[in-house]
């Protein structure tokens, strides 16, 4: 699977609209990586792109360059993701690092709405915008923005962190039984200054490319898609450490407490 939209979801009516879609963008940036399936072409075209000699593995086929890739971020620990996504007239954003062992710092948007995220193995944690109090309490929004104040909420829930913190889960999704059509390898390109090779296809979302390292170990470091769910996301900071601690305790609010 390399990029598909459709499980992006977020909480009744507008509230659950939205702390769905802020609370799903990993799993709606697995989506756009969706459609490097194993059940489509046999990826044998080696494709007419750009100039690939002296790349053995950008000479092999897509097939081959598809399961590399599958494989190198199976074997992750931790990454940084960043991606914007329009989807069913929406637009979501993340920008995260995370980690197996449980770290997830940064941010997620849907529409107006963002958040920045904070997860370490004692818990989650969520500091909001306005507009995403709004979207919670949109009869109560004065209230609600006063008692939050600058603070971290609890996600108790895991509504924003369970899913877009879940390394382990993201790396799953990246591999589906979606049909691919016109798959090929495609020219050689510098992506941050590394050496990347194109590879391309079609399914029923949409035409997308995936551009994967030539050298080392074969990682995907961008992918973009055009079609029913447009989108873009990057890929970086491959293994690297990620070191996350809880806010203090006079740092958070719990909205069980607003709630009364």
């Amino acid at each position: 699977m390399w990029f598909d939209s459709s499980d992006f979801y977020m909480g009744d009516s507008m509230r659950i609209r939205t702390t769905a879609g802020l609370g799903a963008g990993l799993v709606l940036v697995a989506g756009l990586v969706a459609g490097c399936s194993d059940d489509g072409d046999d990826g044998t075209d080696g494709g007419e792109g750009g100039d690939k000699s002296g790349s053995g593995f950008a000479d092999q086929s897509y097939a081959e360059i598809k399961e590399a890739a599958l494989e190198a971020m199976a074997s992750l620990e931790s990454l940084h993701v960043t991606a914007d996504i329009s989807a069913d007239e929406q637009t979501s954003g993340l920008d995260l690092s995370m980690s197996t062992e449980g770290s997830c710092t940064g941010t997620v948007s849907y529409g107006a709405a963002s958040a920045e995220v904070l997860r370490t193995a004692d818990g989650g944690w969520y500091k909001p915008n306005a507009d995403l109090l709004a979207a919670s309490y949109p009869d109560r929004t004065p209230e609600l923005i006063e008692f939050v104040g600058d603070s971290w909420v609890v996600d108790s829930e895991g509504e924003l962190t369970g899913n877009n913190c879940n390394l382990e889960s993201f790396v799953d999704q990246l591999s589906d039984d979606e049909e691919e059509t016109n798959t090929e390898v495609g020219e050689v390109e510098k992506i941050d200054g590394a050496d990347a090779v194109r590879i391309d296809y079609t399914n029923a979302a949409g035409d997308g490319s995936a551009y994967v390292l030539v050298d080392g170990e074969h990682y995907i470091v961008k992918v973009e898609r055009t079609g029913d769910q447009e989108g873009i996301a990057a890929f970086s900071a491959f293994d690297e450490a990620i070191t996350t601690e809880p806010p203090a305790e006079d740092e958070v609010v719990d909205l069980a407490d607003f709630e009364g």
